[in-house]
């Protein structure tokens, strides 16, 4: 399977937060900021090597409240402050790409603490509009295909963040702000062309601290994991489009059922298939469209529609909320040889260009929340590398599977230790300060 840079930082940066002790001694019920930023658009294609230029500058402010701890995965992940940030830039380029205003709830992770240096990962999600889109600047518009806005059709989009941030303490309650972060917008191929745009982004600011206290370190088994195995199963549908030459949109939908196992109290490891529908694969090049030309698609039927994966699936648990991470390869994919090359006849690993091809293997990006019980809503993104295929909006149902007994288990066994699962209390980090 093929990882991309940023997937591959991704999970170092979990491989670190997770390896280095969190020992926060000074605890914040609130927390505000503000920032200043600058950066760069990363250019992932020609069009945007061409119109993106000039430097991203803008600023954000954010409001923080720090976990309480009344739930067991807020000790998990070593009490997390929760935030709103809502931001504005400058995109570079007034008169293709214009400005954009975002807006994310995210979570902020303490990595450690070192004298008067804080510094913590932060991941967010959320939705950002655009000033610019395509239609805005195309070719009506007198700007030749190749230099005019491919990154937006739509003026609302994703959102994605992730950085590392550094807190210098000048005083109990003033700090100086750093972060140096990674941003994503686009609007999952709801709307085409979608480029989007991938940003390396520098903030500088400050921050203020209200109401000093000690987190409560009683253990609330509300989100308690009171299972060894979680089954679930779960149906998404949107719409997109797959060309902005066809001025119109496909139904997309997916069915995915899957098993996974905490290893830890904040991660959870498991696999599952996937069945993907895709209205958009009909006939390639048609009447309408004969320009777009990534695939070849004979005839118009349902076979070519389906297609059916396998995934491992990778599951980071903050109480009701779960963020997943799935990589998957397809076992059925008619589409593996629907491309203008001649005499294509793949098995399931193959090479592949993803500038013209949708490659082997899919990636899904999503966020799960418990509405009730066991009922569960989910949002996410199927990606194949950095291009965005699909959104998937949907609903599903988690099918938790009782712990096995495992006094009758013998402790040298491969099943006590497939299945033992640690009961003790987290350990009571020191929190001396109190208002």
């Amino acid at each position: 399977m093929q990882w991309s840079k940023s997937q591959k930082t991704a999970v170092l940066l979990l491989i670190i937060t997770f390896s280095i002790p969190s020992y926060a001694q000074h605890r914040y019920k609130f927390t505000s900021k503000g920032v200043l930023s600058a950066g760069m658009i990363v250019p992932h294609s020609k069009n945007l090597d061409s119109i993106a230029k000039g430097m991203v500058l803008g600023g954000e402010v954010a409001f923080e409240w720090a976990a309480q701890s009344k739930n067991r995965w807020q000790q998990f992940w070593h009490f997390p402050n929760v935030g709103i940030g809502v931001g504005f830039v400058n995109l570079g380029n007034n008169r293709l790409l214009g400005n954009a205003i975002y807006a994310y709830p995210y979570i902020s992770i303490p990595l450690f603490t070192v004298k008067h240096i804080d510094i913590n990962l932060k991941f967010g999600a959320g939705l950002s509009y655009v000033t610019k889109t395509w239609n805005d600047a195309d070719t009506l518009s007198g700007i030749d295909a190749s230099t005019a806005n491919s990154a937006f059709s739509f003026p609302l989009n994703c959102y994605l963040t992730s950085s590392v941030n550094f807190e210098y303490l000048l005083t109990d309650r003033i700090a100086i702000i750093g972060d140096l972060g990674y941003a994503h917008m686009s609007n999952g191929s709801f709307r085409n062309p979608n480029f989007g745009v991938n940003m390396g982004y520098v903030h500088l600011g400050a921050i203020y601290k209200f109401r000093l206290h000690n987190p409560n370190l009683s253990y609330n088994p509300a989100y308690n994991l009171p299972f060894d195995f979680e089954g679930k199963i779960v149906a998404s549908g949107f719409s997109r489009e797959i060309h902005y030459n066809d001025h119109k949109s496909f139904f997309v939908g997916s069915l995915h059922a899957g098993l996974t196992l905490p290893i830890v109290g904040w991660y959870a490891l498991g696999g599952g298939v996937d069945l993907f529908y895709d209205g958009a694969f009909t006939k390639r090049p048609s009447d309408e469209n004969p320009m777009f030309k990534r695939y070849k698609i004979d005839e118009d039927k349902f076979s070519n529609k389906i297609r059916f994966g396998i995934s491992v699936n990778n599951e980071f648990i903050m109480g009701r909320l779960t963020g997943i991470v799935d990589f998957g390869i397809y076992l059925y994919d008619p589409i593996r040889n629907a491309y203008p090359q001649d005499n294509l006849n793949r098995g399931i690993f193959y090479k592949y260009n993803l500038k013209k091809e949708d490659g082997w293997n899919y990636t899904r990006f999503a966020l799960r929340y418990r509405v009730y019980d066991n009922f569960v809503v989910q949002a996410g993104i199927k990606t194949h590398g950095y291009i965005a295929e699909m959104l998937e909006i949907g609903v599903g149902y988690l099918l938790p599977f009782a712990r096995p007994k495992y006094d009758s288990l013998k402790k040298s066994s491969k099943a006590y230790r497939l299945f033992r699962y640690d009961y003790k209390e987290p350990p009571a980090y020191p929190t001396p300060w109190v208002e």
